[in-house]
């Protein structure tokens, strides 16, 4: 379901553009720091207006203090909030993500606070013990509040905006499948295939009957496991499979020794695809590649690392089938949805190789 190609020997049209987006980020931080800067000087000079005139060095002391303590606290939090981001998502589990994102915001903050004190006290030679109540409440207890009080509404925020991309995500989900339910039976009961198949029967019929009645009860099986599956999000591989072999079975029975399938993968129970995901990418390699006895189509099934591979040799037909490329978006905006990862799409100079992200029964 999205888009992807990787090719080993294209350049990386990405790379240029790396240095403009960094420089773009920086300016940007250096403008909030800007800021920043101006709002802290601007409240220390209406909260004391005289104080420039009575102290400089001092008022140029606070200044610095509090921009440094803020500059602290936000940058301390931003890498905490992006760090349970990816770790502990709001819509993986709602409660446990407030828990931490509360109790890491008080600790972080409190943890920046004192550190922060502790430097500007070195600075004047203080011991940080000689703090006196009364500085330790407005610069460490005063700066851990408001910082917990304005986290806690931007975790709340935080929450709705994820919340709300949930939402579109599920949806988009339902109308991808709902168009990959379509284009997956479009697939299946097209008239070419419809057409191929009916002829192979026809032939059997006179030459051989108890492969004719074998061929039907495979073609029966195909069409059967395509309706029964087009409401489900995710099958077993070994359902997958047991479909797939008999898809493999219709077509060899056309192609002959034309079309080699070498299957490796393990008859694992744990393991799960996005259903007709492997026929459909079966059925891409065999309707643009030519599959000929002197030149067969070879199609290799397997594992590598975390992937579930899908390889054929290269042999693309002279006149090319129109294609709208509506399969493998769709499989890879599920598989994107299901496990975060994208299916990885690879063009060599010999072979065309798809790899579907493992999902596993438990998760």
């Amino acid at each position: 379901m999205a888009s992807l190609k990787e090719k080993p020997l294209a350049p990386n049209p990405v790379a240029p553009a790396a240095t403009p987006v960094k420089a773009n980020a920086l300016r940007k931080f250096l403008k909030q720091l800007g800021i920043l800067l101006a709002a802290i000087t601007a409240t220390i000079l209406l909260l004391c207006p005289h104080c420039i005139q009575d102290d400089l060095a001092q008022t140029a002391y606070n200044i610095t203090f509090s921009f440094v303590m803020f500059v602290g606290l936000w940058q301390a939090n931003s890498h905490l909030t992006a760090l349970l981001d990816k770790r502990v998502p709001w819509f993986e589990n709602l409660g446990k993500r407030l828990v931490i994102s509360l109790v890491g915001t008080l600790v972080v903050s409190t943890v920046v606070a004192v550190l922060v004190n502790a430097f500007f006290l070195a600075i004047k030679d203080i011991p940080f013990q000689e703090l006196g109540e009364k500085a330790l409440m407005n610069n460490v207890y005063g700066p851990v509040f408001i910082t917990f009080i304005i986290s806690l509404a931007m975790h709340s925020r935080a929450f709705l905006l994820s919340w709300r991309e949930m939402a579109i995500n599920v949806e988009r989900l339902k109308k991808e499948s709902i168009a990959s339910q379509y284009e997956s039976l479009k697939a299946q009961v097209n008239p070419h295939f419809l057409f191929n198949s009916l002829n192979v029967l026809t032939s059997l019929v006179e030459t051989d009957q108890k492969q004719a009645v074998r061929f039907i009860r495979k073609l029966s099986e195909v069409y059967r496991y395509v309706l029964d599956s087009r409401q489900k999000e995710v099958v077993p591989l070994l359902e997958e499979l047991h479909f797939a072999e008999s898809y493999i079975y219709l077509q060899k029975i056309r192609h002959g020794a034309a079309l080699q399938v070498q299957n490796d993968l393990p008859l694992d129970a744990d393991l799960m695809v996005v259903p007709l995901a492997l026929q459909m990418l079966l059925e891409n390699a065999i309707k643009h590649n030519m599959a000929l006895e002197e030149q067969p189509l070879r199609v290799h099934l397997y594992l590598e690392e975390e992937y579930l591979v899908v390889q054929n040799n290269l042999q693309a037909r002279r006149v090319r089938e129109e294609s709208t490329g509506m399969g493998l978006s769709n499989i890879d905006s599920r598989y994107t949805y299901l496990t975060g990862k994208k299916v990885q799409i690879i063009t060599t100079e010999h072979d065309f190789i798809v790899k579907l992200p493992l999902l596993y029964f438990h998760s």
